[in-house]
């Protein structure tokens, strides 16, 4: 069982791996956009809506270098974003497990090997020339783990009743059928995360605030 300290700190990384989340997610999908393979991706109206006004605002930002040195710059994020579900993962876990039941524990084991498959293929795609082999071989498969762990985990913290529950439902759907639906209504997958992003920023700035190890916490009353 991880240390309270740990879940506090697991917490934290979480929160600010989902604020980071947020944030680079519209520069990363600009420069794809921008880019041969994701200018198709404008065709879309939806898309174009949000895109196209932000391309122009921060239009400095987005062309400083070719499209596609652009987009491996802002995709280098993904990694931090990666590791801070990671350790709200850990931490949540280590707080909740003993409370969440099965399916939680299921759940956790699912989103965990999707989420270090999702870290290996961030590395991958962005700090190394294997873009698509990491794609293919690691983030791909982690994406889908992630989806149905995170359906499953946010399930199993809904049941344990220690975080507030907008964070179990962001995680519940976020994952299943959040991923999906957030990736066509924005065009790119970065913000494909975006209930994640939210998700983590709930939960983490929780588990910031908790006080305690797990064996003297219990289960909320609402």
């Amino acid at each position: 069982m991880l240390s309270a300290n740990f879940i506090r700190w697991g917490g934290l990384a979480a929160l600010v791996g989902g604020v980071i989340g947020i944030l680079y997610f519209p520069f990363h999908a600009a420069a794809y956009f921008a880019t041969q393979d994701g200018a198709a991706s404008l065709e879309a109206p939806w898309v174009a809506a949000w895109a196209e006004p932000f391309a122009g605002v921060f239009d400095p930002l987005l062309t400083f270098a070719p499209p596609g040195q652009v987009y491996i710059t802002f995709g280098k994020f993904i990694l931090l974003i990666m590791l801070g579900y990671l350790s709200g993962a850990l931490a949540l876990h280590s707080l909740q497990g003993a409370h969440g039941g099965r399916l939680e524990k299921w759940g956790f084991r699912v989103l965990l090997v999707g989420t270090v498959l999702g870290t290996l293929g961030a590395f991958g795609e962005y700090y190394t020339p294997y873009l698509d082999f990491s794609f293919v071989a690691f983030s791909t498969p982690g994406i889908l783990l992630m989806m149905f762990g995170s359906l499953l985990f946010g399930i199993g913290t809904l049941q344990a009743r220690m975080t507030p529950r907008l964070g179990g439902w962001l995680l519940t759907i976020g994952g299943f059928p959040g991923i999906v639906v957030m990736t066509v209504l924005v065009g790119h997958l970065g913000g494909g995360l975006l209930l994640l992003d939210f998700a983590w920023i709930v939960l983490g700035y929780a588990l910031w605030r908790q006080k305690g190890g797990p064996a003297e916490r219990s289960p909320r009353v609402r």
